[in-house]
This record gives C-alpha cells, sequence and structure tokens, in this order.
C-alpha cells in the first residue's frame, strides 16, 4: 500500500511540473517571443502577434486574478474572429486559439499547437497599458515632447503605450529585430487596439 501512495505522490508533483507553463503567473506587459501584450491596471488585455511578415493578427481580453484571460482576435478585414485563451507563466505566456493557422497568412507559420497552447517565452519586459496602431500614413516619434522628432513610424505600426501627457502619448516601438525605441506621438495619429 505504501509503494502505490509514494507512486501517487510522485505522479502528482510530477503533474505539478508538467503544467507550470499553463497556470501559476499573473500576466504581465512585455514582448513575448512574436506577441507584444499589453495590461492594464484593471485587467485589459491587448495584444499584437506577428512572426514571418505573413501571420499577423491582434488579441484583447480581460484578465482574471488567476493569471487567465479569455481573449478573441481583432481584425478590421473580414477574417472571423476566433476565441481562446491566454495564460501566465512564471517569465512566458500560453496562446491557445483553436484554428489560429486558419488566419490569413498563418497557416504555414503558426504550429498546431496553437489550437491547445503555443508557450512564448519573455524577450523584453514592458511597462505597456495599452497597443495602439498608428493610423497615420506617418507619424514623427519624438524623443521627448518638445522636440521636432526625427524618427517616424508608419500607419499599421504597433506601440505600446508607456504615459499620456496632452495630445501626446510616450510610446515604445519595437522593431523586427527585437530593438526597443521610446519616445512621443501625437495621440491623434494612434488608434487603441480595443476590446472585441
Amino acid at each position: 500500500m505504501r509503494g502505490i501512495k509514494g507512486a501517487l505522490w510522485a505522479a502528482g508533483v510530477a503533474l505539478v511540473f508538467a503544467t507550470g507553463a499553463q497556470a501559476g503567473g499573473v500576466l504581465r506587459p512585455g514582448l513575448y517571443e512574436g506577441l507584444m501584450l499589453a495590461v492594464d491596471g484593471g485587467g485589459a488585455v491587448s495584444g499584437s502577434f506577428a512572426q514571418q511578415d505573413s501571420c499577423a493578427f491582434r488579441i484583447a481580453g480581460r484578465a482574471s486574478a488567476k493569471g487567465v484571460a479569455e481573449v478573441r482576435t481583432v481584425s478590421e478585414g473580414s477574417a472571423p474572429a476566433i476565441e481562446g485563451r491566454l495564460s501566465a507563466g512564471t517569465d512566458s505566456v500560453s496562446l491557445a486559439l483553436p484554428g489560429g493557422q486558419q488566419l490569413p497568412g498563418c497557416g504555414n507559420v503558426l504550429p498546431p499547437l496553437i489550437d491547445k497552447g503555443l508557450d512564448l517565452d519573455l524577450t523584453h519586459k514592458g511597462t505597456w497599458t495599452r497597443l495602439v496602431s498608428v493610423v497615420a500614413d506617418r507619424t514623427a516619434l519624438r524623443k521627448s515632447p518638445g522636440e521636432a522628432g526625427r524618427a517616424y513610424v508608419v500607419r499599421g505600426d504597433v506601440l505600446g503605450v508607456v504615459s499620456g501627457k496632452a495630445d501626446l502619448l510616450e510610446v515604445d516601438f519595437v522593431s523586427a529585430q527585437g530593438r526597443v525605441m521610446r519616445g512621443w506621438i501625437a495621440a491623434k495619429d494612434a488608434k487603441a487596439i480595443g476590446a472585441p
């Protein structure tokens, strides 16, 4: 009898460690491989996923206290919304979007694991409360609010909002190479990636 209890206890411990990537954390803003994630103080979650220039989509939802968010893809086109789940790990998230390979451009990019949970490791910590998409053809990315600005972001670029001041937003732009540039843009030139 003692051997059976020991074996059951060991199996339980193994199960806890095996499911650790799916549970136990708090959803935090940051860059998780191809997923840029923002979380505000009220639990609203917005994300932008991009890999290999062909597979790109956005998600929005609300996080629970248990580090899980029910999310839905947000599209400006005609693609149907897909409901899924985002779960926090220690330094990772797991994104489950059943049918995610059907998203435009994602068939050959996303592995079948996306249906049950694709684990994405944290590559850059963020402080983003929300994500915005640039709606102007191009807008200056200023180093400070009063500067004219030499760098630009263009229509469709996704930015992480750090703070706001009057009609300006302090944002982070993450390049395709993973380099993060912080600056200020005109608030009128961006649109929030909102709730579905």
